[in-house]
């Protein structure tokens, strides 16, 4: 589902937006009529491609990145509640 909101309610509703992407809804936020940018759930594979760009990362934590992301793949994966508890489980 994708919801179209206005930078206003963004700004006042951030935590309930939040809550509703967790669940896997989509938002495009608009300003004056235009479109900006988008809000959406992202997914592992997306997650360990953004952090490979943002070069923030040792490569000990990329090389485990890329054996959990070749466990997605090949259907072997856990579920995080969030991903502060993803994060945790890689120390």
């Amino acid at each position: 589902m994708t919801k179209i909101i206005g930078v206003k309610d963004l700004q006042t509703r951030t935590k309930q937006i939040r809550e509703e992407v967790e669940k896997g809804v989509r938002f495009i936020v608009v300003w004056r009529s235009k479109p900006i940018f988008e809000i959406k759930p992202l997914d592992s594979l997306e997650f360990a491609d953004a952090l490979r760009e943002s070069g923030m990362y040792n490569e000990n934590f990329l090389q485990r990145m890329d054996e959990s992301e070749k466990n997605i793949r090949s259907g072997k994966t856990k579920k995080f509640k969030n991903t502060s508890a993803f994060l945790q489980s890689l120390k």
